[in-house]
């Protein structure tokens, strides 16, 4: 740092008037510097000179800063590991956007795939083409239509997680009761082998919970 100061008159005199204009231009220089990386020397050096740039009285003392020009400098050592952190933030924080957009696009491929199979399944392979083989193709064409009998717009989905939930607070006199009334439904409504499998499936369910087999 290099500088010109000046001593004003007073009829109290500073005793070192070039250390009061030093400490000032160092005050000045470290306030910024703090802001600053040690890669953006060049801005924070011409910020620092900007300020000094110009006379300044230094305030409660005698004593006047006519300019100073600051020149910074790192140890390569400080500026290689600054450079390697501002690396490795980049990095992670390139990671975390990447593992964000993943999940939003799980989350948004699940809320289409609940509304409209089709669609979210063509924009899978859109994005994924080498995953398609004859085999696939013929497994998404039978989810297509199931999901078209038994899911339109999702709401047979939702329907079946709310049966799912109730039914797993029930006790199981409750659940056996239901199953029963629910294999009488399908019986009126023209599907006795449904009604059948269902009272089948409830009464292996009552030997299991008694421990006999």
């Amino acid at each position: 740092m290099t500088g010109v100061w000046e001593e004003l008159s007073t009829s109290e005199p500073h005793h070192d008037p070039r250390a009061a204009a030093t400490h000032h231009a160092l005050t000045v220089a470290r306030n910024i510097t703090a802001l600053h990386p040690l890669t953006d020397a060049v801005p924070a050096t011409a910020r620092i000179n900007t300020l000094l740039g110009q006379p300044t009285d230094i305030e409660r003392l005698p004593v006047k800063l006519a300019w100073a020009t600051v020149q910074l400098s790192a140890e390569p050592a400080a500026l290689h590991a600054v450079i390697n952190e501002q690396r490795r933030h980049h990095d992670d924080e390139l990671r975390r956007a990447q593992q964000q957009r993943r999940l939003d696009e799980a989350h948004a491929l699940h809320d289409t795939l609940v509304t409209n199979p089709s669609l979210a399944l063509a924009y899978w392979f859109a994005s994924c083409p080498e995953k398609i083989d004859a085999e696939t193709l013929t497994r998404v064409e039978q989810l297509v239509a199931t999901a078209a009998t038994y899911a339109p717009q999702g709401q047979w989905v939702q329907l079946a997680r709310l049966l799912t939930n109730f039914t797993q607070r029930l006790p199981d006199d409750a659940k056996g009761h239901l199953v029963a009334t629910m294999a009488t439904m399908a019986d009126r409504y023209g599907h006795p082998d449904i009604a059948a499998s269902m009272l089948s499936l409830r009464q292996l369910t009552q030997k299991d919970s008694t421990g006999r087999t």
